[in-house]
């Protein structure tokens, strides 16, 4: 089966790298997956080396990739036509597209291929009623959690099916963990941007510093690149914790990072099925991470970790300390966190988006 799945750019953004491990599934189920980007990574102020690298990592799991190099203003007559272009030899049997930018130029090309529509966020990042331009777009959604499946059905007549998002096969479960001795370790994954509301990860660093909970104080590590990354650098030499919150920019290894750390911290305002959290529950992770949508499906408080109000440094700050404060229950934390992530099998989720094409493709005919 020829498939094409379709991208803002490439990423480390959850549904970039989500779109990355499905291609790897597919090559492996014996179909020929297309991965399209709309812009180079470059042009819309992503990395260009780590478009690079999972250029590479798709290709090498036996996968293509096509950049249509459009503008950053997306121009739909302009993507209609390099994305015909694209399609012409490939003839998909099947083109998911992981953003609505791509729906009007798929619309525009004329492909005759089935479209399907994931959307990876409990937010809308346009006025409802254009679900009904969506609608006519597209011959299904696929839902990556409940939430998200539930703002589908308040606005869409077309058919939804609920696939969860799933770690790459990278992220395999070991052995529950068990507290060390020593400075310990919290990490926290993903773009710097409003959504990942790092400001409040820095307020939770100086309460925890300001209270002395632990001793030696824990160190926080963020892993992403952004424009806003040199606001946040000033904000904590302000607060004189350059000693606590580390940078480390955008990263390929986020499997390692995950091993060397202690406990995963998502602070976001808000979610859709957090790849990061799927990834630190694999690698036996505790987590805390604020209670709003997206987060809340996936933290189950006093089994694999625990949710704190969003906005309130203190409390996130003390739940942190209570998870890192009790070996017995650290112990508990990662197994449970081992066992939720079984529910989110990468396998599963690529023979599911398989079993889902078929039918589109079969009904299309």
């Amino acid at each position: 089966m020829r498939i094409c799945s379709i991208v803002n750019s490439l990423t480390t953004g959850g549904a970039e790298v989500l779109v990355a491990a499905l291609s790897a599934e597919f090559a492996r189920l014996g179909d020929r997956p297309l991965v399209i980007a709309l812009c180079d990574a470059e042009t819309v102020g992503n990395s260009p080396e780590t478009e690079k690298r999972m250029v590479q990592e798709i290709e090498a799991a036996g996968g293509e990739f096509v950049s249509l190099a459009l503008p950053a203003n997306r121009n739909p007559v302009a993507g209609a036509s390099r994305l015909r272009n694209a399609l012409s030899d490939f003839a998909p049997h099947v083109i998911h597209a992981h953003t609505v930018r791509a729906l009007p130029m798929l619309a525009l090309a004329r492909t005759g291929a089935p479209v399907l529509l994931t959307h990876h966020n409990t937010r809308l990042p346009f006025p409802p009623w254009m679900f009904r331009l969506v609608d006519r777009m597209t011959q299904g959604y696929v839902a990556i959690g409940a939430e998200v499946e539930s703002i589908l059905r308040r606005h869409v007549h077309k058919p939804i099916v609920r696939i969860p998002n799933a770690a790459s096969r990278l992220f395999k479960p070991g052995a529950p963990r068990s507290l060390g001795d020593g400075r310990q370790t919290i990490l926290s994954v993903g773009a710097i941007s409003s959504q990942k509301n790092y400001g409040l990860l820095i307020e939770v660093a100086a309460a925890m510093t300001n209270a002395g909970r632990l001793n030696p104080l824990p160190r926080f590590r963020i892993a992403g690149g952004g424009a806003d990354l040199s606001v946040l650098r000033t904000r904590v030499a302000e607060l004189e914790l350059g000693d606590v919150v580390e940078f480390l920019g955008e990263r390929s290894d986020v499997p390692q990072l995950m091993q060397e750390s202690d406990l995963y911290l998502n602070v976001s305002l808000y979610e859709g099925m957090p790849l990061t959290l799927l990834e630190a529950m694999a690698s036996g992770l505790p987590i805390v991470a604020t209670d709003v949508p997206g987060n809340r499906e996936l933290v189950e408080d006093g089994a694999n970790g625990a949710k704190a109000p969003l906005g309130d440094a203190e409390a996130i700050a003390r739940a942190i300390s209570g998870v890192l404060s009790d070996p017995d229950r650290y112990r508990q934390l990662s197994e449970g966190a081992i066992r939720k992530s079984a529910d989110f099998s990468i396998e599963r989720a690529g023979e599911r988006h398989r079993d889902l094409y078929e039918t589109v493709a079969s009904v299309s005919v």
